[in-house]
Parts: C-alpha cells; structure tokens; sequence
C-alpha cells in the first residue's frame, strides 16, 4: 500500500510541477489516476527498454484489469472517422460530461497510436452546505487584486492541519460515503503581490505532500468553513511532459517496441491527450450534526478565499484521483 501511495504522489507532483512550468496562475485540473491507467495500457503492449521506461514510476501507480476484448479503430485510412469514434466512446464512457476530447486535427494519416484519457468528478458531500447561504463574496486572487466569486458556508466537524512556521493550512473534506475526500492545501495568508501559492509549488515534492498530508498528523476540529463555489475543466497534450520523466522510446518511431501489440515496425505513441472536469457545488447527503454541539466549543476559522491547492483523494489507500489549483473565478483551458 505505502509503494502505491508513493508512486502515486510522485507521479501527481511530477505532472503538477510540469503543467505549472507553463501556466502559474490559472486554474486546472488532471487526473494522476487517469494517466497511469492509460500509462499502465500501454505497458501491457510494451517490451524492451520501452516497457522499461514505462514501469520505472508510472506502473506502480496503479492497480486495474482490463477487458480482454478491445475496439479496433482505424487511424490511418480514415481518421475523421475514428476521431468522432474515439469522441462518442469517451461522451459515453463519462455520461456524457467529456465532450470532443479529440478537436480538429488531432489525428491524421500519420498519426499513429494515441494515449487518451478522460475523467470528470461531481461528488456529494458528506455534510451539504446551505444554499441559502451562499453568498457572493471576494476572492483575493492575488494580494492587491479581488475578484467576485460564490462562497458557501459549512459549520462541521473536519480534519485539519495548522504549520504556523510554513504559513499552511491543511483541511481534508469528505464525501459521501468517507470513501473519498477532498483535500485542500492553502497558505493560510498571501504574503507577496503573487497568487502566494509560489513559495509552496517551489517547494512541493512526493515526499513532503505525503509528509505534509498524513492523516494521523490532521487534528478533528470543528470548523466554520467558508468555501467558493466552482468548476474547472482542462485539457492537457503530455507528450513533451511524459518525455521529460523519462518515457521517450514510447514516442520514437525509430526504437518504440509494441510489438505485443503489432507485428508492424515504427508503432510509436503520437500524442498523449488527456481531459479532465470538476463541479463544486453545496450538494451533499446529509446535514452536519451542529446540535449536540457545545454552544461555547471554540470553532477554527476557514476562509478559503484566495489561491490553493487540492487533490481528490480515495482515503484507504491515499491515492490521488485528481489533482488541481484554484486560482479564482472558473477558468476552462
């Protein structure tokens, strides 16, 4: 379990730390699950050093069979075709909340094998906050700059975390069922005319996310959480990225070994596309418990109202299913 929840998050990190090199202030969204599932595919169809590559962080990431039975689609001979195949199959595989995960031109007569990928994710809560509460308020989208976003309101009782000395606050929200939970990771102020969120994405590793977010270091507290309402959709061509983490045969035509798959030489990955969606709203299956309550029990402040960071995460094993920023107002990219 422990080398799964640590393949996971470097995998997670090493993802995050790539797309932030090329936007450091906008919203997204990935799927670290997402990626090594079509990661792991491909390793199935693999052999040699690019079967390798492949294994050397991504695989151990995760865990999934898959149907002996797979779709055959032709690429070369007719690629409009395939690309609104592979389009429906994914609306389908979603219920319908990816749409056109493949635009114009993604695929042609050269292309030759794609890695795909889609995930969207609209959780209830375990406690729903009161609509009737939400209210309009001022997001500090930097330390000088507001903008207006929907804030809902939640009095419960939830994990968290306080680093005083590192400026962070923790808290772990859960969703129905506890299955899963969502995990923000917030500098408790902006301290710099940035998003604040720098200080933090610089020195984000695998090891101190898991050392930063381990369950037995979250205190059980109850909590006045104010909390913006949102939606954050991103698509994301990894080729450049994957590269950069070492997968590079999977993307030579001149040394890629798929041969499990294709007798055919020069099989090579074209392009790695991946696509994924979240909905935050005041949902949830039940009302927090505020009755028993003590009327002098101290509450711990929580406004989320400036730039953060937070994962999706399944709590028995700790993995990360998504990974994402909150920067303000949604932001489709």
């Amino acid at each position: 379990m422990e080398a799964f929840r640590l393949a996971n998050a470097a995998l997670a990190i090493d993802i995050f730390k790539n797309l932030n090199e090329k936007n450091k202030t906008e919203s997204f969204i990935f799927s670290p699950f997402c990626i090594s599932s079509s990661l792991a595919l491909a390793f199935k169809g693999a052999k040699g050093n690019t079967a390798t590559e492949i294994e050397k962080e991504f695989i151990n990431s995760i865990k999934k069979p898959y149907p002996s039975e797979l779709e055959q689609i032709d690429i070369k001979s007719q690629p409009e075709e395939a690309k609104n195949q592979i389009n429906t199959s994914i609306k389908d595989l979603t219920n319908g909340n990816v749409k056109n995960l493949l635009t114009e031109g993604l695929i042609n007569e050269n292309t030759n094998m794609l890695l795909l990928g889609a995930a969207s994710y609209k959780g209830s809560w375990l406690y729903k906050f009161n609509k009737s509460e939400t209210k309009e308020c001022e997001f500090h989208v930097t330390k000088t700059e507001t903008k207006k976003v929907e804030m809902m309101q939640l009095d419960a009782r939830l994990s968290i975390r306080t680093l005083n000395e590192q400026n962070l606050m923790i808290l772990d929200i859960p969703f129905a069922g506890k299955q899963m939970s969502m995990l923000i990771i917030m500098p408790k102020s902006i301290e710099d005319d940035s998003t604040g969120l720098e200080k933090l994405e610089k020195e984000l590793t695998s090891e101190n996310y898991v050392k930063l977010t381990n369950p037995s270091m979250m205190g059980n507290s109850k909590v006045k959480l104010s909390f913006p309402k949102f939606k954050i959709e991103s698509s994301h061509t990894l080729k450049d990225n994957l590269k950069s983490l070492g997968i590079n045969d999977a993307f030579n035509e001149e040394v890629a070994d798929f041969s499990v798959l294709s007798e055919k030489k020069g099989l090579s990955v074209s392009e790695a596309i991946y696509r994924a969606s979240i909905d935050v709203d005041e949902e949830g299956s039940e009302a927090a418990d505020v009755i028993r309550e003590r009327v002098l029990m101290s509450k711990t402040e929580c406004n989320v109202n400036h730039p953060f960071l937070f994962t999706v995460k399944h709590n028995k094993t700790q993995g990360i299913l998504f990974f994402g920023r909150f920067t303000g107002p949604p932001v489709l990219s």
